[in-house]
């Protein structure tokens, strides 16, 4: 599912991480990268995300929180 549809406060691991080029090494700098596991920890305003990874909190944006596929830990 997309991270924007994922729930809060849930684990989850990132599965895809279709990022355009140019920003890739950044994403993968903050820890974005396939398998990582992490948590919504609130849906910030306009559509974006605050994710928990690894113990620090990242803003998404919306246009990666829609291109960003994860799955609930169970």
């Amino acid at each position: 599912m997309i991270l924007k549809n994922c729930p809060v406060r849930v684990p989850l691991r990132l599965t895809e991480v279709p990022i355009a080029s140019r920003n890739q090494l950044r994403f993968q700098e903050l820890g974005l990268r396939v398998g990582t596991q992490a948590t919504i920890a609130q849906h910030a305003g306009y559509g974006g995300l605050i994710l928990n990874v690894a113990g620090s909190r990242i803003a998404i944006d919306h246009n990666s929180a829609k291109l960003i596929q994860a799955e609930v830990i169970s």
